[in-house]
């Protein structure tokens, strides 16, 4: 269980200057925000306590990218990655809590890379609860509801399906029921 496990000992060794300096450069101009308003700068500023706390803030870079769908995603553990619907539709702490999850992923990033090849979707719902978990405890720490997890899932997820259906990829990941749960027993234990 993520509770009796020590993130700060098992965090992964983050990427080289040389390899972010690659991946940086691999990302497309095309779709790239670079003109934020006042409330959005708000909100990705308020990324900075939560990246610090997992000795991120100088790995990640954060971007806005301009894609129609509300998605949040961290790419090749460089790039913190949000839709600008996202950045929109959330609150501070619903942002945060999304990233919480997505810095999850570079806890089981090996795993996730060979369940996706391997197109085991079971896995990917295990490991993407496992980011809840770990998003969960992050929030707790830094003095944020984990409930900002739960509302930022459903409102990323009723707005992705409202616009566009269901996704192609819905079976890898937790139905809405099961995130909810996990979140609510998590959410008791770092009480």
């Amino acid at each position: 269980m993520v509770r009796t496990i020590d993130l700060a000992a098992c965090r992964p060794t983050p990427v080289g200057a040389v390899e972010k300096a690659a991946v940086l450069r691999s990302l497309p101009t095309e779709g790239a925000v670079t003109q934020l308003g006042a409330e959005e700068r708000r909100k990705v500023d308020s990324l900075g306590p939560l990246l610090r706390a997992h000795g991120r803030y100088t790995v990640y870079d954060v971007r806005i990218i301009t894609v129609p769908q509300a998605w949040t995603g961290l790419y090749e553990r460089a790039v913190v990655l949000i839709s600008r619907p996202t950045l929109t539709l959330l609150s501070s702490e619903e942002l945060q809590a999304l990233v919480a999850h997505e810095i999850g992923h570079e806890y089981v990033w090996r795993q996730y890379a060979d369940a996706k090849s391997h197109k085991n979707t079971k896995r990917l719902r295990e490991l993407e609860l496992v980011c809840d978990a770990i998003a969960v405890r992050t929030l707790a720490r830094e003095g944020v509801s984990p409930e900002r997890l739960q509302t930022a899932i459903e409102k990323v997820h009723w707005y992705n399906r409202e616009r566009f259906g269901v996704a192609l990829n819905e079976g890898s990941y937790p139905s809405i029921k099961e995130r909810r749960q996990l979140i609510e027993t998590m959410s008791l234990l770092e009480k």
